[in-house]
């Protein structure tokens, strides 16, 4: 059965073949070839290592290169829907190298899983051999591109275990890093440029500092309890400091709260980062947010206004009551200094109690929604997958 329709799967190989003059083959989710695909394609020992690398491709959420057989290089794109794999295609099959060796080893390998070596040799005589590594990874990636541009539906579940797994490589590299050079500056130290960072806006430094700061952490000890230990008293650290520089951050004091009580519960190395990473996010757009906003005294006292009040019907003219101004002027200030309106700062307040509650409360979708101040749950699911990509529900299944 066909994992993608005629036409789109029609578009993906004549573009690829095109590109690279290799041919797209797509496959179950038990490495079958679809289609004529005979021997030695839809061999036994193929079969296997193709559904092994979807399975790889999947956890990892990018194309996988790995070797079908001795110095033979194929790569496979994962086909996603929803959180169901339904399939994947396969882009590769060519050599690195022509070596007697390789290919005596691989033959024995086919011939030994359904027929004899003569036509085993044959195929394997007939693959191309593409000497550049680099084209490999090259095509791989253009392939994954050619298949997302021609889904119908995104392939949200692989972006996830995607940022899942580059921000466990960019721990392990500092770990090994810190391993190899056995220093490192003090975690007083490290804690002030995470928040110079922070406060200049520099979401980017921010994080890889963050990534710095957990390689450390994990390449001292192995000890969940006491990597915890070390991350609330960091999270607090940076909270009390943004606090000092900037009373208007009080509302931190509450998320912070929230923050720890989720990563002290959290079960694993894996989730624990992933949270840690949600919430030096939340932190930094609080952070940021107020930065900008902090020049005015009207616009920070209007944001505090809506982080203690975002769960009800907040009007412009409830806010121009609370500031002794117009509503016109209201809405031209929150603007003009933060870049956005007041909706969309009510709208950014709801859905992040939102996810604090999906990920660590029991209330149904529903009572979320009635809670949070919207009217209509359908309306609430529609913003939320704007904001997110995806439904609360499936985010609750994710997370939860």
């Amino acid at each position: 059965m066909s994992i993608l329709s005629p036409d789109k799967l029609k578009n993906i190989r004549e573009s690829y073949m095109r590109s690279y003059g290799v041919a797209v083959r797509e496959f179950d989710c038990s490495g079958r070839l679809s289609g004529r695909e005979g021997y030695p394609m839809n061999s036994p020992v193929l079969m296997v290592a193709r559904a092994g690398a979807l399975r790889e491709a999947v956890r990892w959420g990018e194309p996988y290169l790995y070797f079908a057989l001795p110095n033979v290089i194929d790569w496979v794109v994962p086909v996603i829907k929803g959180e169901t794999t339904l399939g994947g295609l396969s882009g590769g099959m060519v050599l690195p190298e022509r070596s007697a060796a390789e290919r005596l080893s691989a033959v024995d390998q086919l011939a030994d899983s359904e027929r004899g070596r003569s036509a085993a040799g044959n195929w394997y005589d007939s693959l191309p051999v593409w000497s550049e590594r680099g084209r490999m990874q090259e095509a791989s990636e253009f392939l994954f591109a050619l298949t997302c541009c021609q889904l119908e539906w995104d392939m949200l579940l692989l972006k996830e275990n995607r940022d899942k797994a580059r921000r466990q490589r960019r721990i392990a590299e500092e770990i090994h890093r810190r391993k190899a050079a056995d220093s490192g500056g003090a975690p007083l130290e490290q804690e002030r440029t995470l928040l110079a960072l922070v406060q200049a806006g520099d979401k980017k430094g921010a994080r890889g500092e963050l990534n710095r700061m957990l390689g450390a952490l994990f390449s001292h000890t192995a000890d969940i309890r006491l990597i915890k230990a070390h991350i609330v008293e960091m999270m607090g650290h940076l909270v009390r400091h943004a606090v000092e520089n900037n009373p208007g951050m009080s509302s931190l004091i509450e998320k912070n709260h929230r923050w720890m009580g989720a990563i002290i519960d959290a079960d694993g190395f894996e989730p624990l980062a992933d949270l840690i990473a949600a919430a030096l996010e939340d932190f930094l757009d609080n952070v940021y947010l107020q930065s900008r906003s902090g020049t005015n005294e009207t616009v920070a006292a209007i944001l505090s206004y809506l982080n203690d009040h975002y769960d009800e019907q907040i009007t412009l003219e409830m806010l121009a009551g609370h500031c002794g101004l117009s509503t016109f002027r209201v809405a031209h200030l929150v603007k003009e200094v933060t870049g956005n309106t007041v909706q969309q700062h009510i709208r950014r307040l709801r859905i992040q109690r939102a996810v604090d509650l999906l990920v660590r409360g029991e209330q149904s979708c529903t009572e979320i929604a009635y809670a949070l101040g919207y009217c209509d749950q359908s309306y609430f699911i529609k913003q939320f997958k704007r904001q997110m990509g995806i439904t609360p529900s499936r985010y609750r299944r994710l997370y939860g």
